[in-house]
């Protein structure tokens, strides 16, 4: 999900935003000064759990109301709206002992998708940007002692609203081929000028683009880790598909499920979810009558058990116990993290107030 349209936050008052804040952010540092960075590729480390927020004064007053420290900070840059380092953030992610996972994305983020043939992957294969992308790295270097530093490069190659995405029909500019040649471009210039940095492999779960997500593979010589973007979009969006569970939108255990399919790629490397989140919940409309309820039934409320995961209704119908069974399906397939689009963009994705975050965060504990 592109940067494009993040709002400042309407809820999560400002009493957040005290000396609770304040004191969380301070044993936060101390607690990172005597411990080693988080890491991804540390094998016997827990599951890292973090969100991505409007800003770095929202995201402490979110840790205050959480109760937790963020475990994987999260931001976005572009070639053109934000093309530097975000240096705030990598200070942030190393006071705290965070991971800092960046969304690297070669656009313009304030212009349509369609009108920017200047970012064509070809282009940037063939070194027009050497100069942006040498740069940019040469600073990421210099942090990556602070914090384990993952780049998202080109994420969601596999939708079809990027400069670096396919299009079906005769508008079709790029394909597979020009994006594995684009990435492992930039991959050759990151090992030269920032070998620590982590390059994330970021597929959408069912992309609306015409090849399924493997054919942009460049290969496990040029990936240090993957992961996934889904979303259980709800009403959200008139061409949603309705309210659907974490298996519905990750596959966790299906043989043609988004996450099965990542891992047969990944082959031992670290995976995670990058960007994940669910709608806004309306249990009222799972009942008779109801929105949800021709998809849904009535067995949700019946016999909604489905050990060891979902055990009541609202482990299936709410975003609280969506947000939950996302954290336990995913750190019971292996995966090394999960990372929360906590912000307000095509609708409101925040986890609904404190209470609601703090026992979803709690689940990993």
């Amino acid at each position: 999900m592109a940067r494009t349209g993040l709002y400042s936050r309407t809820r999560m008052a400002a009493v957040l935003i005290t000396a609770a804040a304040l004191a969380l952010s301070t044993a936060s540092a101390a607690t990172a000064q005597a411990t080693s960075p988080a890491s991804i590729r540390d094998a016997d480390q827990q599951m890292l759990l973090g969100w991505a927020s409007h800003d770095l004064t929202t995201m402490t007053a979110e840790e205050a109301a959480f109760g937790r420290s963020n475990g994987m900070l999260s931001t976005y840059v572009d070639f053109v709206q934000s093309p530097a380092f975000p240096h705030a953030y990598a200070d942030a992610a190393a006071a705290r002992g965070s991971a800092l996972l960046i969304a690297w994305e070669p656009w313009d983020w304030n212009r349509p998708a369609d009108q920017q043939p200047e970012f064509a992957p070809r282009r940037i294969a063939a070194g027009a940007y050497d100069a942006h992308l040498k740069a940019w790295l040469r600073d990421a270097a210099t942090r990556s002692a602070d914090a384990e530093i993952i780049v998202r490069f080109a994420p969601e190659m596999d939708d079809s609203t990027r400069p670096w995405s396919s299009k079906a029909g005769k508008k079709a500019t790029t394909t597979p081929t020009d994006y594995i040649n684009m990435w492992r471009h930039v991959y050759a210039l990151k090992q030269a000028i920032a070998p620590n940095l982590v390059f994330l492999w970021n597929p959408l779960n069912y992309g609306a683009g015409p090849y399924p997500f493997e054919s942009y593979y460049p290969g496990a010589a040029y990936v240090d880790a993957l992961a996934l973007d889904g979303f259980n979009w709800g009403t959200a969006r008139p061409q949603s598909p309705g309210w659907q569970s974490t298996e519905d939108v990750f596959g966790f255990t299906r043989a043609d499920g988004p996450v099965v399919r990542l891992k047969k790629l990944a082959a031992g490397k670290p995976w995670g979810i990058a960007e994940a989140a669910s709608a806004p919940d309306d249990p009222a409309s799972f009942r008779a009558g109801g929105s949800q309820y021709a998809a849904w039934g009535s067995w949700v409320f019946e016999w909604p058990e489905n050990p060891p995961y979902e055990a009541t209704a609202d482990d299936w119908i709410t975003q609280e116990g969506w947000s939950r069974m996302l954290i336990r399906r995913a750190r019971d397939s292996g995966a090394s993290f999960v990372n929360f689009f906590h912000t307000v963009k095509e609708t409101d994705w925040r986890l609904s107030d404190t209470e609601v975050g703090r026992r979803v965060f709690d689940e990993a504990s």
